[in-house]
């Protein structure tokens, strides 16, 4: 099937039966018995078709989600309970502790922009506004984000950067992985080109970081010490969420980050969250 991002929203909504398998699958546990019926209903719920759904996640945001081909989607999709949800219910105590009546985020490989999509939901359930900056490289993901922002009207809260973050400012290749689009990643051998920068240089103009989340399969702890090497400290951001399943021995962005005054609320196998 051939996906129109300029199609508007509402011309991939599910069917009423695949409706009934999604609220199915809302409501599994999460253990290992949830996850093995997920991945029985995930094909009568429409998963595993070839094709884009229309629907509302986090209660509020309208999204077109593609979960043949990209993991985070197709939890969403299904099973939202499942995708991250210790990270989630951290990043919410957060927002409800901030004081500010604007809440900063930066969502670095912000893929198709889940990440930021909850957190403008618990802005809007908590009265406050969201400024958020979603760096994304690749073309297709960059086309989800857009359509994503525009389909849920927050084209004043959401800035999209088309760019990798990288320790240096400069052009880098790119691998685009098509099966699961979130481990699309950096690499010499990479089919594209696309710019990158440097946190520092994503982050002009901003005064303030509430809370980050990075996922850049890998390049992680390298883009985090450059940027603790030369961003003047009231740019650190007071929640950082760090990917960390992919890193190499003895290059732990974890390590880095505590090294700079950050305590670990949070250590799981995949993400770690911290906050100064």
């Amino acid at each position: 099937m051939t996906v129109s991002h300029s199609a508007e929203y509402g011309t991939y909504f599910p069917s009423s039966l695949q409706e009934q398998f999604r609220a199915i699958g809302r409501h599994l546990p999460y253990n290992y018995a949830g996850r093995k019926l997920a991945s029985l209903l995930l094909g009568p719920a429409g998963g595993r078709a070839r094709r884009p759904f229309d629907v509302r996640v986090f209660n509020s945001q309208k999204v077109r989600l593609h979960p043949y081909d990209n993991i985070c989607e197709k939890r969403v999709y299904l099973t939202p309970q499942h995708w991250d949800p210790a990270e989630r219910a951290l990043l919410a105590e957060h927002i409800g502790a901030h004081k500010s009546e604007t809440f900063a985020f930066a969502d670095i490989g912000a893929n198709a922009g889940l990440y930021t999509f909850f957190v403008r939901a618990e802005c809007m359930r908590m009265g406050k506004r969201l400024r958020a900056i979603c760096v994304e490289p690749a073309p297709e993901m960059v086309a989800r984000l857009e359509f994503n922002r525009n389909a849920s009207r927050a084209q004043a809260d959401i800035k999209i950067l088309p760019f990798a973050a990288t320790a240096d400012d400069g052009p880098v290749a790119f691998s685009i992985d098509a099966k699961n689009r979130g481990m699309s990643h950096i690499k010499k051998e990479g089919s594209i080109t696309v710019g990158g920068r440097s946190l520092l240089s994503l982050l002009s103009g901003v005064s303030r970081i509430d809370a980050m989340k990075i996922d850049i399969e890998g390049a992680e702890h390298q883009v985090l010490k450059r940027f603790f090497e030369t961003a003047p400290q009231s740019l650190w951001p007071r929640l950082l969420l760090v990917e960390t399943s992919h890193e190499a021995p003895g290059r732990s962005a974890r390590s880095l980050t505590i090294e700079r005054g950050y305590r670990a609320i949070l250590d799981t196998k995949l993400n770690c969250l911290l906050t100064l």
